[in-house]
């Protein structure tokens, strides 16, 4: 199985993970028994600061678990590491986990950790509406990710055709992105956070014209689509059920915390190497739709997106919704 799984994902060009350790560990409860340590994956960059103060687990709650948590450079190095099982437990964007699970990686979904957060960020005084992009270049990074697919279920909404009406250009990461905004070179660019606050903040012409997550509300009937999830492996699960709920809270209540204390976790996010400035993670944390949902509640939410990605590119999730096991049912 795991070679099968392997050649499926070569087209990812996974790399050998190269963990920037940041490991803490919880306290362990006095115990006869040794208490398991959970191996966990957190994404640099946005996605990785609601877990930050895992990093600084010193107060996290006393519990039958160790955590070892590791910062990963890339969702590709974070799929690597799993398929070699160097983690237990790890943070990927939403069509990424269903893939794997439909490829046949044996890991549950437990919570959706982050809600959308792409914008519509542009300099031209113009673009007002959705509508106004008729003609128009507009740069959105991830081809074949959310992103792309986001803008082609909204966009109908407002009249647009995405392939007739404008020009995806897919020739720019998202940092290069927002410093093209910066200087001036583009004039419209689909970004998530924290690179939109980085355009907004670093000119006075950028603006949001307009919310994708309101037209994606028109689209679909949801009032937010999910972009990043929380996996564990089901033998973890099932074998450490008590250390895997210790873990769980301690996410959530890390979570609630770098909400409440954007500076604070800003500084930790620039201590423990997470690829952003304590700046820039502390402004963009109030936009960033952190939450801690867990999966079965999450679910409808979860099949809209992924449905988009099926009718799109049924190969980005592996070719079919996943199926009742990918979802724990964990009470907590």
């Amino acid at each position: 199985m795991k070679r099968i799984l392997v050649a499926i994902f070569a087209s990812l060009s996974l790399c050998s993970p190269a963990f920037s350790a940041g490991s803490k560990e919880a306290p362990a409860a006095t115990s006869t028994a040794e208490p398991v340590t959970i191996r966990v994956g957190a994404l640099k960059g946005p996605t990785g600061i609601g877990m930050i103060h895992l990093f600084d687990a010193d107060d996290n709650e006393v519990g039958p678990a160790n955590f070892s948590v590791a910062a990963i450079p890339s969702a590709d190095v974070m799929v690597a590491a799993l398929l070699t099982g160097e983690l237990d437990a790890a943070v990927l964007p939403v069509n990424v986990a269903a893939k794997l699970y439909n490829a046949g990686l044996d890991y549950k979904l437990l919570a959706v950790v982050g809600n959308g957060m792409v914008k519509v960020v542009t300099t031209d005084p113009t673009i007002r509406t959705a509508g106004d992009l008729h003609g128009r270049n507009v740069y959105v990074a991830g081809q074949g990710a959310t992103p792309e697919f986001l803008l082609r279920t909204v966009l109908p909404v407002a009249g647009v055709d995405p392939d007739a009406d404008l020009r995806m250009v897919f020739s720019m990461p998202y940092p290069e992105m927002a410093a093209s905004l910066i200087a001036g070179t583009i004039q419209i660019a689909v970004l998530p956070e924290p690179f939109a606050t980085m355009a907004l903040k670093g000119n006075a012409a950028a603006r949001v014209p307009f919310s994708l997550t309101e037209l994606w509300k028109q689209a679909t009937g949801y009032d937010d689509y999910p972009m990043s999830v929380f996996v564990a492996r089901a033998t973890l699960i099932e074998e450490h059920t008590d250390a895997v709920r210790v873990l769980i809270r301690a996410y959530e209540k890390s979570i609630a915390r770098v909400i409440a204390d954007p500076e604070t976790a800003g500084a930790l996010v620039e201590r423990h190497d997470m690829g952003l400035t304590a700046a820039v993670a502390t402004a963009a944390i109030p936009s960033c739709a952190f939450t801690f949902t867990p999966s079965a509640e999450a679910r409808q939410a979860l099949e809209a997106l992924l449905s988009v990605f099926l009718a799109a590119s049924p190969a980005s999730i592996g070719a079919k919704l996943p199926d009742d096991g990918w979802y724990a049912d964990l009470r907590y």
